[in-house]
C-alpha cells in the first residue's frame, strides 16, 4: 500500500471524503476551513485560516507525512495552485489542465456539441441576449451553487468572473462517475436538494441529496454518454460529478465537479458504492490494503442527506444529540445521524451551514419528509 495508506485531503470541507477514505482502509490527514469535531474524532485534521485560503494549502505539501494528496470542493477553481501542488506530491485527482477545461462552460459545452449531446446555452457577460428565455448569472469560480442568481437583463453594472447560462426548467439531479481519462463508468444518481427554504438555504444553494434514484434505460444511456464525453475530452480521472437538470427524460449538464462530490457519500451508505476505494485504485492499483474489510450487507431503501443553514447567528451548543457521533463514533459504514459537527461554542453566522444530518427512507418522498421533520426538530433545539 502506497506510503502506508496515507492520504492528504485538502479543500473547503474534507469530512465526507475523509470518512470515505476510512471506509476504504486508508489513513486520511485533512486540512479544510472547518476541522469539524466529528472529523477530528476520526483522524488528524487542521483548520486552514480563512485569510490564507486557498493558497495556504501549498505550504502543507512540505509536511513530513508521506503519500499522495487529493482535493475536495473548491480547489477545482484554482488549477494553477493544483498544478503547483501536484509538482510537489503525487495527486490523486484530475490534473490542472483537466480543471481548466471542465470548469470553462464554453469549453465543455463545445465538446458536448461535437458529440450531439444537449447542454444549456452559455454566453459571456455583456453579450446580447438574442435568444428568448430565462438566464442565470453564474460565477466562473462556483462551488455549491453560491452566487448564482437569475439575470435581470442589466448589462450596465460592471461585473467580473461571471457568465450567463440558459435556465433549464426540470428536476435537479447529480450523477457520479469514475473516469479513466478516456471513458467513464456511471456509479449512481441522486436527487439534489437546492435552495430549500425549510433548510434556510439561499436560492440555488446546494443543501442535500437523496438517493440512489432509479433511472430508466434511456436516461442511464444518456448519462453514460455524457460522462464518457466529458472524461475523454477534458480529460477526467477518478471520481467526478455532473450536476444536471432532467427535462422530458433528457439530462442537461449545468456544472462539472471534477472531484469527490457532496452526494457521493449518499451512494456509499445507500448502495455500497466504495467511492474513495475506486478513486484510489484509479491512480494506484496497489493503493488499498490487502486485508480491506468486505462491504457490509446492503440495506434496502434510500438515504437522505441535508445541510441546515443558520436562520440567525448562534453559538453552537455543547450538548445535543450530535454529541454521540463525536464521543462514541459508530462503525465507519454505519450511517451517522449527524456529521460536519461544529465545535462547542463556535459562532455560526446567519446564512452559514450549521451541520449535516442523515435519514433512511423507503422512497424519495419518505426521505424528504423525514428530512423536513429533522430540520424542524433541529431548529427548535438550536433556536427555540
Amino acid at each position: 500500500m502506497s506510503a502506508a495508506g496515507n492520504l492528504m485531503i485538502l479543500g473547503a470541507s474534507a469530512r465526507a471524503a475523509a470518512f470515505s477514505a476510512l471506509r476504504a482502509g486508508l489513513k486520511p490527514w485533512c486540512a479544510d476551513l472547518f476541522a469539524d469535531a466529528d472529523l477530528q474524532a476520526r483522524c488528524p485534521a487542521m483548520r486552514l485560516p480563512p485569510d490564507t485560503y486557498p493558497q495556504g494549502f501549498a505550504d502543507l505539501m512540505q509536511t513530513e507525512l508521506a503519500g499522495p494528496w487529493m482535493y475536495t470542493g473548491g480547489l477545482e477553481n484554482y488549477p494553477q495552485l493544483v498544478r503547483k501542488m501536484a509538482a510537489r506530491r503525487p495527486l490523486w485527482g484530475s490534473a490542472a489542465s483537466a480543471l481548466v477545461a471542465c470548469r470553462s462552460p464554453a469549453v465543455w459545452r463545445e465538446h458536448l456539441q461535437k458529440e450531439y449531446l444537449p447542454s444549456p446555452r452559455c454566453l459571456p457577460y455583456g453579450a446580447p441576449l438574442a435568444a428568448p428565455g430565462q438566464w442565470l448569472l453564474k460565477p466562473l469560480r462556483s462551488c455549491g451553487g453560491a452566487g448564482i442568481q437569475f439575470f435581470d437583463g442589466d448589462h450596465t453594472r460592471p461585473r467580473s468572473g461571471v457568465y450567463l447560462q440558459e435556465y433549464i426548467q426540470g428536476e435537479s439531479c447529480a450523477a457520479l462517475f469514475l473516469g479513466s481519462g478516456f471513458s467513464a463508468d456511471l456509479l449512481g444518481v441522486t436527487r439534489q436538494l437546492v435552495g430549500e427554504d425549510w433548510l434556510r438555504a439561499r436560492p440555488f444553494c446546494y443543501c442535500g441529496s437523496i438517493g440512489p434514484l432509479p433511472v430508466d434505460r434511456v436516461l442511464k444511456h444518456a448519462l453514460q454518454r455524457l460522462g464518457t464525453a466529458l472524461a475523454s475530452h477534458c480529460p477526467l480521472m477518478g471520481l467526478f460529478g455532473v450536476d444536471c437538470v432532467v427535462r422530458d427524460g433528457v439530462p442537461y449538464p449545468v456544472e462539472i465537479n471534477p472531484r469527490y462530490t457532496a452526494s457521493a457519500e449518499v451512494l456509499e451508505y445507500a448502495a455500497n458504492v466504495p467511492a474513495l476505494a475506486l478513486h484510489a485504485v484509479a491512480f494506484d492499483p496497489q493503493a488499498l490494503p490487502e486485508d480491506a474489510r468486505p462491504l457490509p450487507e446492503l440495506r434496502p431503501g434510500l438515504v437522505g442527506k441535508a445541510i441546515l443553514f443558520a436562520r440567525q447567528t448562534l453559538d453552537f451548543p455543547a450538548d445535543g444529540p450530535w454529541r454521540e457521533a463525536i464521543e462514541q463514533p459508530d462503525d465507519i459504514w454505519q450511517l451517522p445521524a449527524f456529521a460536519d459537527i461544529p465545535h462547542p461554542g463556535e459562532c455560526i453566522t446567519e446564512g452559514k451551514p450549521i451541520l449535516t444530518y442523515f435519514v433512511r427512507g423507503e422512497s424519495e418522498e419518505d426521505c424528504r419528509e423525514k428530512l423536513k421533520l429533522g430540520a424542524a426538530a433541529l431548529e427548535q433545539r438550536l433556536f427555540g
